[in-house]
């Protein structure tokens, strides 16, 4: 278990927002780790909360850190973040319990860059706008849990931080028109949705879905933007079709993940289980677990390839994860996350670059990979980055 998901789930249990799975998951951690205490909330107390954890999860992280050369990634990346996280732990337990400064407030400078630690780029989180039938618009970073909106029979339930649910009443509506809602992640955000069928949907940054508030007739169907997981209720007499870029999958079954973003070339289509189907103008391809489906831009042929769909999902886990990628396809998952500018200057970088990193780290930690593993240079200018040889 790496850092990030152990504070994940402390705050998780420590809000009563905790699943049964986090919770069973979060005791095995805690039994098998035996810090002594009877129980994990008289721990906390002692540890005066998660905050405080980093030294103590020093040997957990560098674990997970760890070579793993059998996903043929670039090793070096994964040696340089084990190292360059057990340095930000060190620093961290240091900075925590050193005296104030007497006066003022100094900013960090990277001797090797030039570049101001402590800068305006953040990482990421659970931040969404809903946009409902009748026009109203929700920001559902404000959000508590409980009752945010109610549309005819159906509520909307935030039912945990970064996650809402459709709920309908008993009375059904047959012949009632469909009504749809909207829900967009900006850059920086990351959200999920249950839908009226039972759907898990889980949105990417800089994504959108498009679906109606409760599914009637004989299909079902939704349309998005960006990157978008599924899980969906299979139900045989009713499909469940998404709409994007032109394109139509088609569910047999399925958990599958869809990259769609406007500014990339082409539609991704990855099925992680079950079974489903891409249609284009010009034909029909089914897919099996571990394929992934590839149409171009104006184009109606597709194209197939296995892929190792943990890569292709890592995102909705909280990772990054690259396998011979160029530095442009790098920076631009950077840049929907981190919700930054990114500036190219010289020449073309030819190399090709590997390796995970946790999309919560700071964003110096990831360049600082890239600088070690790619040869890339980079400065950081309020919320920009430029990158050059």
């Amino acid at each position: 278990m790496d850092q990030d998901r152990l504070q994940y789930l402390i705050n998780r249990h420590q809000s009563n927002q905790a699943t049964p799975e986090e919770g069973e998951e979060l005791d095995n951690w805690f039994h098998s780790w035996n810090p002594g205490s009877h129980s994990m909330d008289a721990w906390l107390r002692e540890q005066g909360g998660h905050e405080n954890l980093s030294s103590l999860l020093y040997n957990d992280l560098r674990e997970r850190m760890a070579p793993a050369t059998h996903r043929g990634i670039s090793w070096m990346w994964y040696r340089v973040a084990a190292a360059a996280a057990v340095l930000a732990v060190i620093l961290l337990v240091v900075f925590n319990n050193r005296p104030a400064p007497a006066t003022g407030i100094t900013q960090k400078q990277d001797t090797a860059t030039g570049n101001t630690a402590g800068s305006l780029i953040k990482p990421g989180g659970d931040k969404a706008i809903l946009v409902l039938a009748d026009g109203r618009v929700i920001d559902l970073g404000d959000s508590q849990t409980g009752t945010i909106a109610t549309q005819s029979n159906t509520s909307v339930e935030q039912v945990q931080q970064g996650k809402i649910a459709y709920k309908t009443g008993v009375k059904e509506e047959p012949q009632a028109p469909l009504t749809y809602n909207t829900l967009r992640t900006p850059r920086g955000g990351m959200y999920k949705l249950t839908l009226s069928d039972g759907t898990e949907v889980t949105l990417d940054a800089s994504s959108s879905i498009t679906y109606p508030v409760v599914f009637r007739g004989e299909a079902r169907q939704v349309e998005i933007t960006g990157q978008v997981y599924f899980d969906v209720i299979h139900d045989e007499r009713r499909p469940f079709f998404v709409k994007a870029k032109g394109q139509t999958i088609v569910d047999l079954g399925t958990a599958f993940n869809i990259s769609a973003y406007d500014d990339d070339n082409d539609l991704r289509v990855t099925l992680a289980s079950g079974k489903a189907a891409i249609r284009t103008a010009a034909r029909s391809v089914d897919l099996v677990p571990g394929q992934q489906a590839r149409v171009v831009d104006g184009q109606s042929s597709i194209a197939i390839r296995q892929v190792n769909v943990a890569d292709i999902v890592a995102w909705k886990e909280g990772w990054f994860m690259f396998r011979n990628e160029p530095i442009e396809a790098v920076m631009k998952q950077a840049a929907r996350w981190y919700d930054i500018e990114v500036e190219y200057q010289g020449d073309k970088f030819s190399k090709e670059l590997g390796g995970s990193i946790s999309k919560y780290k700071d964003i110096s930690e990831l360049l600082q990979n890239l600088q070690i593993t790619g040869g890339i240079r980079y400065r950081i200018v309020g919320k920009k980055v430029i990158i050059y040889q």
